[in-house]
């Protein structure tokens, strides 16, 4: 049973108070004390407000409300009646803007109309300032606003204020805020500034937004006691400018360091600002003390920035290095960088001494699909010296690397249209042999099937002709092939090789008998080349001479085949009891026929010969050209392959959803092989099979070999003659592959008990600091460990994984056997949700020794971070320790140790 009364009260100037109107409302059924009560209010209101008062004294001994005062009703919000009656029309209101207020338990107002007082989840807005608190007092006179937090239950202050005022957000113990002058004075004090936390016990905010602050702390920790902090004396912050502090000193896990600092600033302005890069020290045996990763950033505009950087070692090795990274929201994204360096390393005049110089440029360009959807440009451009990555190396996989490759692509399609087109320039280069291969300009002009009899209103199944469809692809390529020393010589893109192809193929596709799929097609293709080439025999030097022949030359050539395929199928079933249900078998046999005419025949023209004192030589005119030309000999060729898949169906336990579950025994299992019809000899070709499983969803199986039907002479070269009569074999075994590779992990922690006790203790930010790694994994100054591990990720959502992945080829080429096996393996496995350890590593089973091995330990600290690599054995022997703190404000905060793998 609840009643609600509501009271509006005036006060007149001789202090005796006229019940102006009375609102009362009863619910269900009204008690004896309801009624008492009422009573009480009709005949003696003064005593209604003692009783009233002195049950908030009881609650709230600390509170200065007098005598004189009333409360209003709980969630009531102040009648703008009563001010209008007080106020005659030459009066202004006391605030320029109304204060709009709420409170969840109740609201006071002094009898005087002068001070207004709210309790729970209390809240005041006035202009562009808000304040929430468990408690607010508000004097109307002085217009000045004072909150707090109160004691809940057990004692522990909750609801402490949060002042905004604007963009800025204070979290605090209590505020004093006045309207008039726009200062404030609070006391611990919490806000965020410099991409960190500011903690104060006296702080003053002033009218222009500055914040005065006495005996304060700087941290990038955000709990409300951090784990670290630079203690500050006395501190000024300009907003989005910056924090400018006197005497400070550091302080980890409340222990203060005895090394203090006079004065400094942190930069809070928005957007990007230019600086110092304060270089990383240290000392290597080969390359001396040194200074690295040091220079200069530019922050130029919100699209584009610029960072030069430098090394300087005692012994004479330097580099140099230029950043930039760009940006145009729905338009592109993109960075370059350019490298140069001199590594010199021993001592001049002695054996070891070396001096190497070597250049990396790397540029990585996208564009925004919504920039423009019919068209596209890309760039992934990686080059560089031979020698860059074996000197310079900032991971195991750059220093392992003995190939690079780059793309610049741009592409078209016309809407509405079947046709695009796409050109590129391509570049790969080995590091091993420093030759170099270069694509440019490539052009490609497509047309999508099109279907020219196709009607163009259908009625019923469509006719067979109508299936016929056609396109084209035109291709424009040019490559050269050289070494990286003599890439700008005078003579190198005289070796340039280019052409024009054009292809056209047709076809269509039709069932018979329902049951096969049968496929015509025909293909036409035509290249066309500015150079050929004729040979001839030199007596003098009693060799063959190939010449360029300068001139327009057409290579055309056409084959048709004719393919069938169907599906034929197995089904064995068990007794319904049966854990196994049924095993099904699936095969699928296609035959084709292909025919192909001589392209050497002399109506063609492709083909000439040369004569030598002892044989005559056929030879292709095309011969070396980009696209080759068309091959010798009939070809009329029957190909054929048969794949299967094996499954069975189990039964699974009653409590899942489904009653069976289909398990994959073979994924596939496939053969394929050909017979020439129209070959003088060796019509068979080899056979193939390769098959691939997956058992218990873990485990990749995979395996492939090659069986040639036809027998080895005396001397190692294969004959005419099948190797059953030779050995009695069907198939004599060429090669084969096999490859295991399985990946296990933990079940996920995600809405574990103890992820959400870890949450409710640190934040919910700091339990997701858990699964991300410092940004400062591209801090140069842990760089130079190899093989930093873990990347840029650390997933302590997952407990534990592990990757295993094993290889064995065998090969006989004639008599000659040889074999190779390789395994790699590599895991992590979190021993706490803060602790993470990985390996990576393999086995060289011809030297029987382990491959590079590198050992990762991650330890998070919270708003601190510590990373350990140690790489124990081999050339890359070495080792990086590095603390820091996550932040990217206070990456210079940190201590590092580290033995570099250049010192082998």
């Amino acid at each position: 049973m609840r009643s609600k009364i509501v009271f509006l009260v005036v006060l007149s100037s001789n202090f005796k108070l006229h019940i102006t109107k009375i609102a009362l409302k009863l619910h269900l059924k009204v008690t004896l004390v309801s009624i008492i009560l009422f009573l009480a209010v009709i005949l003696w209101p003064t005593s209604l407000i003692t009783a009233l008062e002195a049950s908030y004294y009881i609650t709230n001994p600390d509170s200065t409300i007098t005598k004189d005062s009333i409360i209003n009703s709980r969630n009531l919000q102040p009648d703008t009646t009563i001010a209008k009656s007080d106020t005659t029309d030459n009066e202004t209101p006391p605030l320029e803007e109304p204060i709009f207020s709420d409170a969840k338990d109740s609201l006071l107002y002094s009898i005087d109309g002068k001070k207004v007082f709210l309790f729970g989840d209390a809240e005041v807005k006035y202009e562009s300032m808000e304040l929430k608190a468990d408690y607010i007092e508000f004097n109307m006179e002085t217009n000045v606003v004072f909150a707090k937090g109160l004691p809940d239950s057990t004692g522990k202050i909750v609801g402490k204020p949060v002042f905004k005022e604007g963009d800025q957000v204070f979290r605090m113990d209590e505020m004093r805020y006045n309207f008039d002058t726009k200062k404030a004075k609070i006391k611990g004090v919490i806000t965020e500034e410099a991409e960190g936390f500011l903690h104060s016990k006296d702080t003053k905010l002033m009218p222009d937004k500055s914040i005065n602050i006495k005996g304060g702390k700087f941290t990038t920790c955000d709990l409300d006691h951090p784990h670290f902090y630079i203690g500050i004396t006395k501190a000024k912050v300009i907003p989005s400018d910056k924090l400018i502090f006197g005497p400070a000193y550091i302080v980890i896990a409340d222990v203060p360091f005895p090394v203090g600092i006079p004065f400094g600033f942190f930069p809070n302005k928005k957007g990007r600002s230019s600086g110092l890069i304060i270089p990383e020290y240290g000392e290597e045996r080969n390359r001396g003390f040194f200074l690295r990763n040091g220079g200069f950033y530019f922050g130029i505009n919100d699209y584009f920035d610029l960072k030069l950087t430098g090394d300087v070692y005692s012994k004479g090795s330097w580099a140099s290095k230029v950043q930039t990274t760009y940006r145009k929201r729905y338009r592109y994204s993109g960075s370059f960088s350019f490298s140069f360096s001199q590594n010199v390393v021993g001592e001049k005049g002695y054996d070891d001494y070396m001096k190497d110089q070597s250049y990396w440029l790397k540029w990585n360009h996208s564009q925004d699909p919504k920039a423009n959807p019919n068209s596209t440009f890309q760039a992934q451009v990686n080059l560089g010296s031979p020698s860059h990555n074996r000197l310079n190396a900032q991971s195991v996989e750059n220093f392992l690397s003995n190939s690079i490759s780059s793309s610049i692509s741009y592409s078209k399609v016309w809407p509405g249209t079947p046709f695009s087109m796409s050109t590129s320039m391509n570049h790969s280069q080995n590091n091993l042999d420093s030759t170099i291969n270069i694509a440019f300009p490539k052009l490609s002009f497509n047309m999508n099937r099109i279907y020219p009899f196709k009607r163009k209103e259908s009625v019923g199944a469509p006719a067979w002709y109508e299936k016929i469809g056609l396109s084209y692809s035109g291709n424009l390529d040019n490559s050269v092939n050289t070494r990286t020393d003599s890439l700008l010589t005078s003579g190198t893109f005289d070796k340039m090789r280019n052409g024009v192809q054009h292809r056209i193929p047709i076809s269509t596709s039709f069932n018979i008998l329902n049951h096969i799929n049968v496929s015509p097609n025909a293909n036409y293709t035509e290249n066309w080349y500015a150079k050929t080439i004729e040979k001839r025999w030199d007596s003098q030097e009693e060799k063959i001479i190939t010449e360029d022949v300068s001139g327009f030359k057409r290579a055309w050539q056409y084959n048709a085949s004719l393919s069938m395929s169907t599906k034929l199928y197995g089904m064995f079933n068990f007794r319904s009891k049966s854990k196994v249900q049924a095993i099904r078998h699936v095969m699928s046999p296609s035959v084709s026929f292909s025919y192909r005419p001589d392209f050497s025949e002399d109506s063609y023209g492709f083909y000439k010969t040369v004569i030598t004192p002892t044989d005559t030589l056929e030879y292709s005119i095309f011969q070396g050209t980009r696209f080759g030309g068309p091959g010798s000999g009939k070809s009329g060729s029957i190909n054929f392959s048969l794949g299967n898949n094996l499954e069975m169906k189990v039964l699974t336990p009653k409590d899942t959803a489904a009653d069976y579950r289909k398990i994959k025994i073979l994924e596939s299992f496939n053969l394929r092989s050909s017979y020439n019809m129209l070959a003088d000899s060796m019509k068979l070709s080899p056979v193939s099979l390769t098959t691939r499983t997956k058992l218990f969803d873990k485990f990749n199986i995979n395996f492939s070999s090659t069986f040639d039907p036809y027998a080895l002479n005396e001397e190692g070269h294969k004959i005419d003659e099948y190797e059953y009569r030779n050995s009695g074999n069907l198939f004599r075994l060429t090669s084969a592959r096999a490859g295991v590779s399985f990946s296990l992990s933990g079940e996920s922690r995600s809405g574990g008990d103890e992820g959400d006790d870890q949450g409710r203790e640190r934040g919910v930010g700091d339990l997701n600091a858990d699964r991300t790694m410092s940004r400062n994994m591209n801090d140069p100054a842990f760089g130079d460990a190899i093989g930093t591990g873990y990347g840029e990720y650390v997933d302590f959502d997952v407990p534990w994984n592990l990757r295993v992945d094993y290889s064995f080829s065998y090969s006989k080429q004639r008599f000659d056997k040889s074999t190779t096996q390789s395994m790699s393996f590599s895991g992590d496995i979190s021993l706490t949700p803060n602790w993470r350890i990985g390996f990576s590593s393999g086995y060289d089973f011809k030297n029987r020794k382990l491959t590079t091995t590198s050992l990762n330990f991650y330890r998070d600290l919270h708003c601190w971070e510590m990373r350990l690599t140690v790489i124990p054995i081999g050339y890359l022997r070495s080792f990086s320790f590095q603390i820091n703190v996550k932040s990217g404000t206070l990456r210079d905060l940190k201590m590092t140790k580290r033995e570099s793998h250049y010192d082998n």
